[in-house]
């Protein structure tokens, strides 16, 4: 059989404030980490429209995956990720 392969849609709310509390006025993107473990989300997807607030990751392999967002502005200062959620394809 060809091996199992599947897709995961990860969907987020973009941020209005930075951590500090003060105005976010220049968001510029999301960075989308993927992989399968929490400790190695090593595959990013830049979604460099900062209005995008969900991104689908195709070609996942059997097994669970774990997923995270950043959000980033203009001079390129990144967040911390967001919560992980996970998916497991079978």
């Amino acid at each position: 059989p060809p091996p199992v392969t599947g897709s995961a849609t990860v969907s987020w709310t973009a941020p209005t404030e930075r951590t500090d509390g003060s105005a976010l006025t220049d968001l510029s993107g999301f960075k989308v980490y993927y992989g399968k473990a929490t400790t190695s989300m090593t595959n990013i997807v830049d979604v460099t429209d900062p209005a995008q607030t969900r991104q689908l990751i195709e070609n996942l392999d059997a097994g669970t995956w774990y997923f995270a967002v950043t959000a980033y502005d203009n001079e390129n200062f990144e967040s911390a990720k967001s919560a992980i959620a996970s998916k497991t394809i079978s």
